[in-house]
């Protein structure tokens, strides 16, 4: 087949323009009223929306912020609990030596060598980042160690609670006398 012998006829500018004005009534190009209206009703939904989540997502990273450092509030007591338990042992003395006071709750940090009964006290944090009861700057963190025995084994929980949603926040363990 012979394509050079192929011509297409394109139309002319004016006759282009005259064809688009039969097409649209006659009417210059733009918005009409209805289009106009759509299209700030979807802006100002947007819009809205945006100003809807931003306050969510702001307040949702300080309460998982603050969820955060309790979760591992929670663990360090529980770990605090274990480091008792470890510590008994290598001074020879019965494993469980010193938790049995703990069931109504207590409360432990790193400058104390055996647990205290639970004050309701704000944990501090010192200027090296250590969480204590004692020494550093207040902060909205209180920890609640209880220990409860069940038959041989330590039912270890550790609750740290704050003002605020998802408050308090609890951590069991168990302590065994693997030795």
């Amino acid at each position: 087949m012979n394509f050079s012998a192929l011509k297409i006829k394109l139309p002319k500018k004016k006759e282009l323009k005259r064809h688009q004005a039969k097409r649209s009534g006659g009417a210059k190009p733009g918005f009409t009223l209805p289009e106009m209206m759509i299209a700030i009703f979807v802006i100002t939904v947007g819009l809205v929306g945006i100003y809807a989540i931003v306050p969510r997502v702001v307040l949702g990273g300080i309460w998982d912020t603050n969820r955060f450092i309790a979760a591992e509030l929670a663990k360090e007591g529980i770990e605090l609990v274990r480091n008792i338990r470890d510590t008994n042992w290598l001074a020879g003395l019965d494993w469980d030596s010193g938790l049995a006071g703990c069931s109504g709750g207590c409360e432990i940090d790193y400058n104390d060598a055996a647990p205290v009964a639970f004050q309701d006290r704000f944990l501090k944090i010192s200027s090296n980042g250590f969480y204590n009861y004692e020494t550093g700057q207040e902060t909205k963190f209180k920890r609640m160690i209880t220990i409860i025995r069940e038959g041989e084994d330590l039912l270890v929980q550790a609750e740290v609670s704050w003002p605020g949603k998802y408050s308090p926040l609890v951590v069991k363990s168990r302590l065994y006398n693997w030795r």
